[in-house]
């Protein structure tokens, strides 16, 4: 599995290239990446967004990168949200924070659900903002660019957990996303990267989840025909907080 995703890739991208272009160069690593997410339901059509991370490399060895995220959701219907949020990343080198990113982003998710199985897509823009760290203090300017992300998920359960709660159970996500940049500095990485992702999910209730992923990740660099390819384990739980519920309680006590 691990050569064959990035092999496919990289056919793909040379198949819209000049026959005399340069030999792809692919380097290899393995990242490891710990995320929570939380949903916080604060209205009939209204969801608080919020998502932390961190990466690491060579078996927990180097740190990689933090994200902090936070949005807003709005339900149009059962199948279609849109949300707006912004992001703030950090990349290291060497143990130290060399570069920071500030990310906003807007998104339309369309959910469609069938007998056995649930698909998922995902549409988002993001303007990217980098600022390089040097002693601890952000230079300016910075760079800019847009990206665009489309992901295409589907989850099938597989068995449950519990007589008594049909909720718990254990479902097997997998699915892909790609991402492309866009802007007047994106010279050589027009592709950015396409993650393939494979997660088996223990869901314990529909409001608490865990999922082992494993997303093999091919990405593009701002060398000509250099690649990344990394296989990342990555561990996200995931958590679901209705406050609609507990107003209402507190409305009727009083």
């Amino acid at each position: 599995m691990k050569s064959i995703f990035p092999a496919i890739v990289v056919f793909l991208i040379g198949a819209t290239q000049p026959a005399n272009a340069q030999k792809k160069i692919i380097k290899r690593s393995d990242q490891q990446w710990l995320q929570y997410y939380a949903q916080l339901k604060i209205g009939e059509k209204w969801t608080l967004l919020a998502d932390g991370g961190y990466r690491f490399s060579d078996n927990f060895k180097q740190s990689v990168q933090y994200i902090a995220r936070t949005g807003v959701d709005f339900t149009i219907n059962p199948f279609i949200h849109v949300s707006v949020g912004f992001a703030k990343l950090g990349f290291y080198s060497a143990e130290k924070i060399n570069k920071e990113e500030f990310r906003p982003y807007e998104e339309l998710l369309i959910k469609n659900s069938f007998k056995n199985f649930d698909i998922t897509h995902r549409l988002r823009l993001e303007e990217r903002l980098f600022n390089p760290v040097l002693k601890g203090s952000i230079q300016r300017p910075g760079t800019f660019n847009f990206r665009f992300r489309y992901s295409f998920m589907t989850g099938v359960p597989l068995f449950g957990l519990s007589k008594k709660n049909a909720d718990a159970k254990v479902i097997l996500n997998f699915g892909d996303e790609i991402f492309l940049n866009a802007g007047r500095e994106i010279v050589y990485n027009v592709f950015d990267q396409n993650r393939f992702l494979v997660s088996p999910t223990l869901q314990f209730s529909k409001n608490f989840a865990v999922s082992f992923t494993w997303n093999s990740q091919f990405a593009a660099t701002t060398t000509p025909a250099t690649y990344n390819y990394a296989s990342v384990a990555w561990l996200q739980v995931k958590q679901r907080f209705n406050f609609i519920h507990k107003k209402r309680i507190t409305n009727k006590k009083n």
